[in-house]
Formats: C-alpha cells, structure tokens, sequence
C-alpha cells in the first residue's frame, strides 16, 4: 500500500511537471491564430518593401494566416528596428533588418536597439549598390562624375535612403577613395531620392539593383557604375569602380527578422516557411520576373555574415573618421 501511495505521488509530481510543456506543446502548434505583420523601415517602392511585399504572399500560403507589410520609414530605418526589436515575441510582429544599415546605426548613435534584440529568420535579398542618373544628364559616364567632382567639390549633390544606410556609406567609402567631395541628401527610403533625382532636384542616387531594374527598363534612369566585385549581368555596360581602378565595394542584406526571445519553436516554423518559400520555382521566377536580387541564406549563415560586417563597418568608421556615439 505504501508503495502504491509513492508511485502515485511520483506520478502526480510528473503529470504537475509535464502539464505545462503539453500545453505549451499544444500552444506551439496552434501558430499562428492570426495575422503577421512585417515592419520595414523605408518608404514604399523602395528595394526592402519590393522584396518584403515579394516574399509575404508566399509566407501567406505556408502559414495560412495573413501577413501584411507595414512601412515605418523614418530615422534611416531605426523607427522600424525599434518597434521590431521591442514587439512582444510571439511570432506575430516581424521585421527587414539590414547590413550595413541596421549595424551602422548602432555605431553612430546611441539607438534604441542591438543587434542582440533581433533573431534572425533569414536572408532573402543581397544586391550590390550602383549610381544612376537620368537619361537627360550631363553625366554620361562615371569618370564625368568624378572629373567635375573633383573640379568643384561639394557641388554635386547625390540622395541615398538615409544616414548611415548602405548607399550612404558606399558614398562616403566611394569619396575617400576617389578624392572627392560629394554633397550628401538624405531621403526617408530610396523611392524619395529617384523622385527627387527625376524632377532635377539632385544630381545623382547611391542605391541598390532592385530600387531601379523597372526604371532601366522603362529608360527612365541610366546606371553609370555598380560597388560588386563583378559586373552585374542586368547592366552589362555599366563598369564596376573596382575595374575602373577604386577599390570601393558595398551591398546590401536584406533580412527578415524576429524579436528575441520569441519562443524557438515558433522561430523555426518560420526559418524553415521562409526557406521553403525562397526554394519554390513560383517564387523564384516572380523575383527574376522582378529583376529582383534574391539571395537566400540561413539563419546561422546570416548571423556569421552580421558578425563580419559589423567589424568590416568599425573599421570602415575608423577609417573616414566617421561620428560615434
């Protein structure tokens, strides 16, 4: 008797014990209940919210529930880190991170976020930054750019998506090298700076591949010169600086993110939807279709490359002198 009294305590101890990780279990699978919202940080029509509006139907279909972009543009992207990174971490609220831009922040300013706030879903887009101008510009070539630059520094005036965002960098890294002096404009998202560009209220746009394909198309923008280590088959006859003798190269990493401490289980669900999404024929054949840049990589992957680009930006500040915090 006294034996059957200890087994049952020992069982009731187990079930008291395990109860909470059935339930939890049974929580976990239930997700997701309800809609997804996926935070970017720039303006609409810009290459984040092209891939992020690319990528969510695809989500959509997976997990069955919707998953709506919102666009926070503003302080070069850190209003939307912000509100990712504080989100509660149910799997509910997710959001486009970057590199360099979203690292960059944290080592100009005081931000209202780390890196360390973020866990990583995975990579979708990488494109390499490009300068364009319109057709109707006095400026045919890149060594025109550069000539006039340098003739009269701080007259030309070229726009990018924000302060400290990767086509502003490339700027800067690109005036170092070349020993120019450009005018930097700031623009909440890159979609602002074309507009500017085209009604001739700048000069040029530092940006990335997929900001401009349809515009090249439609002939409405000219890329004068690619920052990749190669040619860029979409613009066969646009030179890259490095083969024109600057060694300036820079991209952009697109990342969909999730707040951490967002429950494992549900982060997985979603790593493993976005690289089935990222694998489908369907998908891959609207981002050609797009001329959109995709570039999928896995969590652990991105998080590695994160780790390489926030020391290749400390010493990329240390070396055009750039303000801290």
């Amino acid at each position: 008797m006294k034996h059957g009294k200890m087994f049952a305590s020992i069982l009731l101890v187990l079930l008291v014990g395990v109860a909470p990780l059935l339930a939890q279990g049974q929580a976990e699978l239930e997700y997701p209940t309800k809609g997804i919202e996926v935070l970017v940080g720039y303006s609409a029509g810009g290459a984040t919210d092209i891939a992020a509006r690319l990528v969510a139907p695809f989500m959509e279909k997976e997990l069955g529930k919707p998953v709506t972009v919102i666009n926070k543009p503003g302080a070069g992207g850190e209003i939307a880190h912000s509100a990712t990174a504080i989100a509660k971490p149910d799997g509910y609220t997710l959001g486009y991170i970057h590199a360099p831009a979203t690292i960059s922040i944290t080592l100009n300013r005081k931000a209202s976020y780390a890196l360390q706030d973020f866990v990583i879903i995975g990579n979708v887009v990488y494109h390499e930054n490009l300068i364009v101008v319109p057709p109707t510009s006095r400026f045919k070539t890149i060594q025109d750019v550069l000539t006039y630059a340098k003739e009269n520094p701080g007259k030309l005036t070229i726009g990018n998506s924000g302060a400290y965002a990767d086509d502003h960098l490339a700027s800067l890294a690109l005036q170092n090298t070349a020993g120019v002096k450009f005018e930097d404009t700031m623009f909440q998202g890159t979609a602002p700076s074309l507009v500017a560009l085209l009604g001739g209220h700048i000069d040029l746009v530092m940006c990335n591949v997929a900001d401009i394909v349809d515009k090249v198309k439609q002939k409405q923008l000219v890329v004068l010169a690619t920052l990749g280590s190669e040619r860029n088959a979409l613009f066969p006859d646009s030179p890259t600086m490095k083969e024109l003798g600057y060694n300036v190269m820079m991209g952009n990493y697109t990342t969909l993110a999730a707040p951490a401490n967002t429950p494992a289980p549900i982060v997985k669900l979603l790593q493993d939807t976005l690289q089935k999404v990222t694998a489908s024929e369907e998908y891959v054949a609207k981002a050609t279709e797009m001329g959109l840049p995709i570039k999928y990589f896995t969590a652990q992957e991105t998080t590695e490359i994160y780790k390489q680009q926030e020391q290749r930006l400390k010493e990329l500040w240390i070396t055009l002198g750039l303000p801290t915090q």
